[in-house]
């Protein structure tokens, strides 16, 4: 595959991924698509890639975490 038609790919996943969280109609379910989308596109990474995303994703956990927290 050339440089340009997984740049196309990429965009057209986006797109289409995008449209998906916007139509749902619960922010649960728009949330739960989202993370769909991330475990996706976690196919195709870089094994090298995977901590650091892994840290950041940890993170947003650990904050929703103490948001929950009275």
């Amino acid at each position: 595959m050339s440089v340009k038609s997984m740049r196309q790919a990429a965009d057209n996943r986006a797109a289409h991924n995008q449209a998906q969280i916007n139509a749902q109609t619960s922010p649960l379910a728009a949330l739960r698509r989202a993370l769909e989308w991330v475990m996706s596109e976690a196919r195709s990474m870089s094994p090298a890639d995977v901590p650091a995303v892994t840290t950041r994703i940890t993170r947003v956990a650990r904050d929703m975490n103490e948001r929950s927290r009275p």
